[in-house]
């Protein structure tokens, strides 16, 4: 990420590393990544998706751990990669706490690689605030190479 020298504390813009956009851009910033973790930031706000009278439903903490692993993994590629598309094929366990997220309400994601198999990965997350905790994430997902992706955008599939 550039040749500055990085602040392992210093938080760093998420939409480089993400390929998310518009709405669906849900994390503002990320730290450095630390062995196979990472911490993200997002303030839930209501023009995100599963927004109703203030609230967000604590459903789209599966789309933040996503949007998380996707930074980490970017980042993960070395200096000048761009945010490549992965897949979320499953979620193995789900944990909530609250049944939504206030509007204005800062959250904290947290990944950690459990194991990476070739193209197949799983993660944990976790998604919290200063004084509350969310929920609890284990999802799978699959990083094709780049000759899938060529094939499926081929097919116009993606």
């Amino acid at each position: 990420m550039g040749g500055e020298k990085m602040d392992q504390n210093e938080f760093y813009p998420a939409g480089p590393l993400i390929p998310q956009r518009r709405r669906m851009r849900l994390l503002e910033w990320v730290k450095r990544p630390i062995e196979k973790t990472l911490l993200a930031e997002a303030t839930v706000n209501p023009n995100w998706p599963l927004h109703k009278d203030g609230m967000v439903s604590s459903v789209i903490s599966i789309e933040l751990v996503a949007q998380a692993i996707a930074a980490l993994r970017t980042w993960c590629l070395g200096e000048g990669a761009g945010a490549r598309l992965g897949f979320l094929v499953g979620v193995k366990e789900a944990t909530f706490s609250s049944f939504s997220f206030p509007v204005g309400n800062r959250l904290f994601i947290q990944i950690a690689e459990l194991y990476h198999l070739g193209e197949y990965a799983v993660y944990e997350g976790q998604v919290s605030s200063e004084s509350d905790f969310f929920c609890k994430i284990i999802v799978q997902v699959m990083e094709p190479g780049e000759e899938v992706l060529s094939n499926l955008k081929a097919r116009q599939r993606i």
